[in-house]
């Protein structure tokens, strides 16, 4: 008889404890696995997908290192019982089908699986609400077990049902990188009040098994399409965004977590970035590494010997108590050496396995196994806390734990050489982090929409087929039709399950390759091409945009999400892009002059090989046919043929347009009476039509109250400087005196301004006197009049006012009977919206899409960018009504939303949308530029807007808010870049492009490199002009005139106005803050609301809750530049222990310390210097008389510079030397 050999003996022993510790708490009958005391019989998904690795990894040993015939019989055992138990789990959870059919819906907490199972019937074992059962993360990691499962030769899916719920799978945990849930830990934010959160380790969990699965090919390893899933790419790319902008910070309430080992290596290796790896390996062994193995967060309180048994959830002021006792948990030494293997750091991998060595619990039998945890006992829990690390501690909960004892019999696997890291990731998923593929270049496919266009691209040297003239072998769908074959796949009527929702958008990654459907290779362009997903596109620089962001967007993450092939965009250039018909006359900005050149410009950048840094390719469709990405879709039960010609022709009608037929693209349905306006010919009756427009302009605004103290600082009307703001009744009596707050959008100045203020302010019959007499005039008029003067008119700004009085007065249901047809007025609207599209009249679009409640398709998605970057938005406008959006929407619940707080204002309606999607964009491309930005209020930047507009044309603010209603999409997201980025407007060119030389920047540092500029240009120039001969004084003249005109510019008053409406902080802001607040025993006091002493207590010094909470005092400050200087004066406070040297200053130990008191004083210091120099500040402050300067503090200190000798932070630090002594 032949011996074994050393080491088939030694992994025998493995099995023999895999057996004796794993084995004996599995149930016969289901395969599952349940060992917790507390909850008897309850398997939890998770605990049971490790153990199913640990199998499978034996089985793995075991069929490489076979002695006999018995080894491999021992390994087919191991390898069905794996099976059996991934069999087991997949049917818990098609168990709750329903749930998977409703959450991928509506994404509701309580329509989550559970995450946990009965072992003896796999069914529940406790309610939907009764545990945190919304954990993305033990979903996505049965997926990414399956995947590599599958991978390595094991068939776990069996038949075409089971596919269908696999697929319904991906549906369910695809949009994850925007669904908050409870986490790894089951209790969402750490206070354990069922809070859910956006967590980092569900993110990543969910990237990972999207990737698996998108890579593993068919799940029934026979090479059939059938069993194939589908991935869409883009969901993998938004994973990858997040959690580039979240790590290494778990969620709002942990600032790290020891669970995100599990993402940065084994099982999941879902980040790409060894930079960012490397930090988070760093900041979890720096900050949670301990003796026993890692604390799982800061201040957990988690079977700490202070830790209330008798409740669930813990108060908020209790946190601090567990800091430094917290329970150390030996799984994630298992963790870390599973890391430093596969990071081939062997001495790590020697230092971690002596130390979990040390922590492990010998049974009565001599087997080694894991806790749970180590916990320090309640009598040294004071010696601990005044020395961490100094106690021995106690293990707790279960043991063996078996989610640590399974990641302990994988570790013995690869440590004593029965399987190579490799072995254990079948798919290769660990080399991304090494292995790094260059860019791949983009293929683009320009096609003419007619002949017309064709004619006119080959004019300006640019050759490109018609959509009619490609192969017949292709097919040119929009996106939409992706959208409904994707609802078909994952279909089961057995299990009641529907495809992918209908309102999911299919991203640009996912239209960029060839589908093979039947016979045909379809194409579909991309989303942001359809015209009539909203007005924004119908600007050409907008859409122009788009292209150059987009292609560069391809270009940066192709590679990333793992598909074979280059990507194909094809681009269809219609009539309507290089019409110049109907431009918008109305902007400053000259733009619209290059509308015809930017398309053909950007076709001609497109040919030459490179876009905003994009390689790109530009031929015939046909010629890529080899080289691109290709995936085949199959739907069960045939009639693909059918479903393609349907949709096709469906939607070829509803998105292609010609030209010779301009009505087809009126936004009226066909199957709807049309009366079709016409335009060119005037109203005769122009006294009538004039109380018409009156009343129309009346309630075309952006509803800018002039009450609004934000508003009243943020007012840089500079020819009204010198006088005070205007009560309503001083208005009323003054009518040629414009006021001093931004108005509405006006027609006729001095009557109708003084009408809408008063109106505005008074809704009592107070003001009813001061209405003009046509008002009544106008409400005597019949419905049949107004129609008549519509059909009088072909002038669209005349017909877009009778048509809202129409609406103002009889409301958007009223049947007009015109032509003898029912025609609504609401149908009149929609016409006119098409129309001023069409136009590009964007005063027109603005009014008639805000009173049609039109949310533009973008809005969702914008929301998203910004909330998963961890961006909160404000909607409404300040001092009236505001909500805050702090978690994904719905578009029902977006659309709600905007009704509540601009229900009576259509044009700020439409206004915000398009900022938010500006601001969702620019996230995207540009993330620095929202650096220390924690909220967006969409209304302060509507009014920062209009005033940068009132001091860059040296209009009057209403003037201004004309004006903003009037620029173009593509104008106002220039605006908001150059804000954003602390650029003047005037840095901008004609063009709307700033120089690309110049990098972006933000903040003070910006606007003191910018004024060094212009001075330095300055010179230059005089220096050109032949200043060179100039004596000493007239240079030093020359020297005064440069610094005096800087001084009237005004910059750092408007630096503090715009960073204050913007809520920037600088860098390290709120830790520094923290600081502060920690130190001080009653916190301070700003603006009459105090940051606690006790917010220490809960919150840690890098928690975003605490950011938000100090946002939350700071957002009751109205005046922006008041703000700002607040935030200086905090930053100072966060140095106060280096500006002062001193052993103990003088802290308030019986009140908060009044950072308001403490900038009155600077303030008092400022004014008495200012008055011994002489300066300016005698006009003012100085010489007695009322400064306008907000909170009583002078215009000029607000005015001048950050640092220097007379810089603001000068006399801060002055008025905190005088507090603290």
């Amino acid at each position: 008889m032949r011996s074994r050999s050393g080491s088939g003996v030694r992994l025998d022993r493995i099995l023999f404890l895999v057996e004796q510790t794993i084995c004996e708490h599995q149930n016969a009958i289901t395969a599952l696995f349940a060992n917790q005391k507390e909850f008897p019989g309850h398997a939890w998904v998770r605990d049971n997908v490790y153990i199913a690795q640990a199998l499978w990894a034996l089985y793995r040993a075991y069929m490489k290192c076979a002695d006999f015939d018995e080894d491999l019989s021992k390994a087919k055992e191991l390898g069905f019982t794996c099976v059996k138990m991934m069999q087991s789990i997949l049917e818990c959870m098609m168990l709750q089908a329903d749930k998977v059919e409703l959450f991928k819906n509506f994404q509701r907490p309580l329509d989550a699986l559970h995450s946990k199972y009965s072992v003896n019937t796999k069914s529940t074992v406790c309610g939907d609400s009764e545990w945190g059962h919304m954990q993305m993360d033990a979903t996505s990691l049965f997926l990414l077990t399956l995947a590599q499962i599958t991978a390595s030769g094991l068939q776990v899916v069996r038949n075409f049902d089971e596919v269908a719920f696999v697929q319904n799978l991906v549906y369910y945990i695809e949009t994850g990188y925007r669904t908050p849930d409870f986490g790894i830990w089951e209790r969402g934010d750490k206070t354990n009040q069922g809070i859910r959160e956006l967590n980092a380790t569900s993110i990543g969990m969910v990237k990972a098994a999207l990737q698996a699965l998108n890579d593993v090919g068919d799940l029934f390893v026979d090479g059939s399409r059938g069993s194939v899933i589908h991935v869409l790419p883009d969901e993998i790319e938004q994973c990858s965004a997040v959690l580039s902008s979240m790590l290494p910070r778990e969620s709002f309430s942990k600032e790290t977590d020891a669970a995100l080992l599990t993402i940065i290596s084994y099982p999941a290796f879902c980040v790409e970035d060894p930079d960012l790896v490397c930090k988070t390996r760093d900041t979890i062994t720096s900050r949670l590494l301990g003796k026993y193995g890692c604390r799982r967060f800061l201040r957990d309180g988690y079977h700490t010997a202070l830790e209330d048994r008798s409740r669930l959830y813990y108060n908020k002021s209790e946190l601090q108590q567990f800091e430094d006792i917290e329970s150390e948990w030996p799984l994630f030494l298992c963790y870390l050496i599973l890391d430093a293997m596969y990071s081939k750091d062997d001495d790590a991998v020697e230092d971690y396995w002596r130390q979990l060595e040390s922590v492990l619990v010998l049974s009565p039998e001599g087997f080694r196994l894991v806790p749970e945890l180590y916990a320090v006992s309640k009598e040294n829990v004071a010696a601990e806390k005044s020395s961490r690390g100094s106690q021995l501690r106690q293990p707790a909960g279960a043991t063996p734990f078996l989610w640590a004892q399974s990641l302990y019999v994988i570790c013995c696997l690869l440590y004593e050489g029965f399987l190579s890291p490799a072995e254990l990731d079948p798919l290769s998923r660990r080399l991304s982090v090494y292995e790094k593929r260059p860019p791949c270049e983009v293929q683009v496919a320009i096609l003419a929409e007619s002949a017309c266009v064709q004619k006119e691209l080959r004019l300006n040297n640019i050759v490109v087929q018609r959509v009619d003239e490609i192969d017949p072998v292709f097919q040119i769908l929009p996106a939409s039709v992706l959208s409904q074959l994707l609802a078909k796949i994952g279909e089961s009527e057995k299990l009641k399950l529907s495809g992918r929702p209908l309102d999911r958008q299919v991203g640009l990654l996912s239209t960029s390759r060839l589908y093979q459907i039947g016979s045909k290779f379809v194409i579909f362009t991309p989303q942001f091409m359809e015209c009539r997903r909203s007005h924004l596109m119908y600007d050409i620089r907008i859409l122009t945009d788009e292209w150059s962001s987009e292609l560069q967007y391809i270009y940066a993450s192709w590679n990333s999400v793992s598909i074979s092939g280059r990507p194909l965009v094809v681009l269809v250039v219609t009539q309507s892009m290089l019409s110049t018909e109907g431009l918008s006359h109305f902007s400053n900005i000259p733009l619209n002059r290059h509308m015809k050149s930017t398309v053909i410009g950007a076709i001609k950048k497109i040919s030459t090989g490179y876009l905003s840094g994009a390689r790109v390719v530009m031929k015939n469709l046909s010629d890529f046919f080899r080289t691109t990405a290709v995936s085949k879709m199959e739907f069960r039960g045939g009639g693909v043929e059918e479903i393609l010609g349907a949709v096709s022709e469906e939607k070829v009608t509803f998105n292609l347009h010609t030209g010779d037929n301009k009505d087809s693209r009126v936004g009226i349905s066909v199957a709807s009476p049309r009366v079709t306006l016409k335009r060119g010919d005037s109203v005769k009756d122009r006294s009538a039509y004039s109380m018409i427009h009156k009343a129309s302009m009346r309630h075309r605004s952006i509803a800018l109250d002039s009450n609004d103290s934000d508003l009243v600082q943020l007012r840089l009307a500079y020819k009204n400087r010198g006088r005070e703001l205007e009560s309503p009744l001083a208005t009323v009596s003054n009518r040629t005196t414009p006021p001093r707050q931004l108005g509405l959008v006006r027609e006729e100045p001095s009557q109708l301004r003084t009408l809408l203020n008063t109106v505005r302010k008074e809704s009592s019959s107070e003001s009813v006197s001061v209405v003009p007499v046509f008002s009544a005039k106008m409400n005597e008029m019949k419905a049949d009049d107004l129609i008549d003067l519509l059909l009088d008119t072909t002038v669209l700004e005349e017909q877009t006012s009778i048509i809202h009085c129409l609406w103002m007065n009889f409301g958007p249901n009223y049947d007009t009977q015109l032509a003898e047809q029912s025609v609504t007025v609401r149908m009149l609207m929609e016409e006119v919206y098409a129309k001023a599209c069409e136009c590009r009249e964007w005063a027109l679009v603005r009014l008639t899409s805000g009173l049609l409640e039109k949310q533009l398709e973008e809005l969702g998605k914008a929301v998203t960018h910004l909330l998963v970057r961890q961006k909160q938005i404000t909607m409404g406008l300040p001092s009236k009504k505001e909500e805050v959006i702090t978690c994904p929407k719905t578009n029902e619940e977006l659309e709600e939303i905007m009704r509540r707080v601009y229900g009576n204002d259509p044009n700020a309606f439409t206004l915000s949308q398009e900022i938010v999607i500006s601001l969702g964009s620019l996230v995207r491309t540009e993330p620095k530029l929202f650096v220390e930005m924690f909220r967006l209020r969409i209304g302060l930047i509507i009014q920062v807007l209009a005033s940068e507009l009132a001091r860059l044309r040296n209009l009057s603010g209403a003037d201004a808010a004309d004006k903003l209603l009037t620029i173009s999409p593509f104008e106002l997201k220039s605006m908001l870049f150059s804000l954003l980025s602390g650029r003047l407007l005037e840095e901008y060119s004609d063009d709307g492009h700033v120089d690309a030389a110049k990098d972006t920047r933000t903040g003070i540092g910006s606007f003191r490199r910018q004024i060094e500029e212009r001075k330095s240009l300055r010179k230059s120039t005089r220096s050109m002009a032949g200043n060179v001969g100039l004596t000493r004084d007239q240079e030093e003249e020359e020297e005064s005139e440069v610094e005096e005109d800087d001084f009237q510019f005004g910059i750092w008053l408007r630096h503090r106005r715009i960073d204050g409406a913007l809520n920037r902080v600088p860098n390290n802001f709120y830790a520094s803050l923290w600081d502060t607040v920690h130190k001080m025993p009653h916190g301070l006091r700003i603006n009459d609301t105090i940051l606690h002493w006790g917010l220490t207590q809960e919150m840690t010094r890098k928690e975003i809750k605490f950011a938000l909470e100090v946002e939350e005092a700071l957002n009751q400050i109205s005046e922006p530049e008041y703000r700002e200087l607040v935030v200086e004066a905090l930053w100072l406070l966060g140095r106060l222990e280096k500006i002062m040297l001193m052993d103990e200053p003088k802290i308030p130990r019986d009140r908060p310390l009044n950072v308001d008191a403490i900038l009155q004083s600077a303030n008092t210091i400022f004014v008495e210097h200012n008055k011994q120099l002489g300066t300016v500040v005698l006009d003012c402050c100085g010489g007695g008389k009322k400064c306008d300067g907000a909170r009583g503090i002078c215009k000029h200190l607000y005015d001048s510079a950050p640092a220097g000798e007379y810089g603001t932070s000068h006399y801060i630090i002055r008025a905190m030397m005088l507090a603290f002594t």
